[in-house]
């Protein structure tokens, strides 16, 4: 068992966390709490040296283009101020403005152009057989007027559901392995570094 305080805590902290899958108790709302206000903490003091570092020094410095970025900082906080809030707005249009524009153009690259360009795949090989038939009865399920056919569009659609339904679930898998990943280094520090009880 070690003798480390801090890795006591941490094991302690641990076994705290853990204590809410038997069922919702203070210990695990105490912990719950001293974690978000860690995590807020560290945020705000992450926050103020970026800021100092990255904007004020320099500016003090002579560089004037960081002029612009914080002002708009600053006026976002005129919401607060009465008679003053459509300050706010304007550092707020432009922040969303130029996020949408951002979002826009790279997700159109990389949602639409680049999936097209990874479905052309040459039939060589089951996978691609797959994958090319797999997407295009996907689509089909969406275009309500072939689905409710009898013909190929109907059963076309049927196995797109099918695909739609293994690609839920292996992202599901996919979820509880990350999961896990997640919860093994914690199960070895507490058996391991905590109580020694593997190596």
């Amino acid at each position: 068992m070690s003798r480390d305080p801090g890795v006591w805590i941490a094991a302690l902290l641990t076994l705290a966390a853990w204590s809410y899958l038997f069922k919702q108790n203070l210990v695990f709302q105490v912990v719950e709490h001293v974690f978000i206000g860690i995590s807020a903490a560290h945020a705000m003091t992450m926050a103020y040296f970026t800021i100092q570092g990255k904007g004020i020094q320099p500016l003090l410095s002579g560089d004037l283009s960081l002029l612009f970025p914080l002002v708009g900082g600053l006026l976002l906080y005129s919401r607060f101020l009465p008679k003053t809030t459509w300050l706010s707005r304007i550092p707020l249009g432009f922040t969303m403005g130029t996020a949408a524009a951002v979002v826009i153009r790279g997700s159109v690259d990389a949602s639409f152009v680049k999936q097209i360009q990874a479905t052309m795949l040459p039939l060589k090989s089951m996978d691609n057989v797959l994958l090319v038939v797999g997407t295009i009865a996907t689509v089909t399920y969406f275009l309500f007027n072939l689905k409710s056919r009898n013909g190929a569009g109907g059963y076309l659609a049927t196995f797109g559901r099918y695909m739609m339904m293994a690609a839920f679930g292996a992202a599901y898998g996919n979820t509880v392995m990350m999961r896990m990943s997640l919860l093994i280094p914690r199960v070895r520090f507490v058996f391991g570094d905590w109580l020694g009880l593997i190596k």
